[in-house]
């Protein structure tokens, strides 16, 4: 089996796993329900991220990247949810959605690799990073790019799965002398 075949079998397992945990957890712990799901898959394409995106790398060195990226209307939603006992100074509100925003990134592709790993897949997981700033990641030859964009009344959510990992650094800056 190729290995682009292998990246896009391996990405595709890991999108079902994390649409389906995403949907669950926006609903049960933050009340936020989808009203669609757009889901793209293609190679040697650009995705664009919002000005807020959580990312963490799942699997060994070929694994990939799983990018969480907020529009602001729905992680300040999010954020006032799921902080809503705690008393937030107005000053202190941007770093409580930055740390939002990285939990539950950690929260919900952690509780994937659970499930990832019953279907026999090896699963490690990196702490998240958070990058600030719209941006595109570029997708050059023998990468893989997914994305799926869960719509919210809040406004919306892509969660970006970019691989090998090798290809990029955590921030998902493509890295020319990997190849």
């Amino acid at each position: 089996m190729s290995s682009d075949i292998k990246l896009d079998q391996e990405i595709a397992t890991v999108m079902k796993v994390v649409e389906q945990r995403t949907i669950a957890f926006m609903k049960e712990q933050l009340d936020l329900s989808v009203e669609k799901v757009t889901r793209l898959v293609h190679r040697e394409q650009n995705v664009v991220l919002r000005e807020m995106t959580a990312i963490v790398g799942v699997g060994s060195r070929t694994g990939l990247y799983i990018a969480y990226s907020y529009d602001e209307s729905l992680i300040r939603a999010m954020t006032a949810r799921y902080t809503a006992e705690l008393s937030i100074p107005a000053e202190e509100e941007g770093l409580y959605m930055r740390e939002t925003a990285s939990d539950v990134v950690n929260v919900i592709v952690g509780n994937c690799t659970a499930e990832l790993a019953r279907q026999g897949e090896i699963v490690t997981l990196s702490p998240p990073v958070l990058a600030l700033g719209a941006r595109t990641i570029q997708g050059p030859p023998k990468t893989a790019i997914a994305a799926l964009t869960l719509k919210y009344p809040q406004g919306s959510l892509d969660v970006a799965f970019v691989g090998p990992k090798l290809l990029f650094d955590d921030h998902l800056n493509f890295m020319e002398e990997a190849c």
